[in-house]
C-alpha cells in the first residue's frame, strides 16, 4: 500500500535516507539511484528534497517519531533499501538503522 506522507514527513524521510547513504562514509551510485527511486515513488519534489537535505538529523528523528506506525515501518524499509543498494552491509549502516528505529519507536532490530 502506498504511504501518504505530508511534505514535512517527506523532508524528514529524505534527511534520514541521506544520512543512511552517508553512513558507510562513501557514496555509492546504486545508493543514490535507490534514493532517487524512493523519492519518485513518494512524489518528493525538488523543494521538499532540498528542505530534507537541509534538515538536521535530530529534527528528522522527532518528525519521524510522530508518524503512524505504518509510515515508520515503511520508512524503515526504505532505509533498508538504501543499505541493500550497494550489496554491502556496513556495520555503520546497521548501527544507524537500529538507532533510527529505537529513536522513532519502530519495534524492529536488524543484525
Amino acid at each position: 500500500m502506498e504511504q501518504q506522507y505530508s511534505d514535512i514527513q517527506k523532508a524528514a524521510l529524505v534527511s534520514l535516507l541521506i544520512e543512511m547513504v552517508n553512513a558507510d562514509r562513501r557514496i555509492d551510485l546504486e545508493e543514490v539511484r535507490v534514493l532517487n527511486h524512493i523519492c519518485r515513488e513518494l512524489n518528493i519534489d525538488s523543494d521538499t528534497f532540498t528542505c530534507g537535505r537541509g534538515l538536521i538529523y535530530k529534527a528528522a528523528i522527532v518528525i519521524a517519531s510522530r508518524m503512524s506506525e505504518e509510515k515508520k515501518i515503511h520508512a524503515a524499509k526504505a532505509l533498508v533499501r538504501i543499505i541493500d543498494a550497494d550489496n554491502e552491509i556496513d556495520p555503520n549502516e546497521l548501527r544507524l538503522l537500529n538507532e533510527i528505529c529505537e529513536a522513532t519507536g519502530i519495534d524492529l532490530v536488524f543484525d
